[in-house]
């Protein structure tokens, strides 16, 4: 996830933001609209954010530790 790369903080921010609201069920369309961003962007690093999060939920503590394991035999 280069989001920090590909965005300015401030729509990463505004993206997370919307995330809460949206996931709080409350109606933030008229303070996003003062703001004058462009809500299609917001929108989608938001789904960014939340692919991400759903990605790396598939990656158990047992994967993890597998994974440390390995690296800690090698030479």
């Amino acid at each position: 996830m280069d989001l920090i790369l590909m965005h300015p903080s401030h729509l990463i921010a505004l993206a997370c933001l919307y995330i809460a609201t949206v996931y709080r069920e409350k109606d933030s369309i008229a303070w996003f609209e003062e703001l004058q961003v462009d809500m299609i962007v917001v929108k989608n690093i938001s789904m960014e954010i939340l692919d991400f999060y759903e990605n790396h939920r598939l990656i158990t503590d047992e994967r993890i530790n597998m994974a440390f394991n390995k690296l800690a035999f090698k030479p």
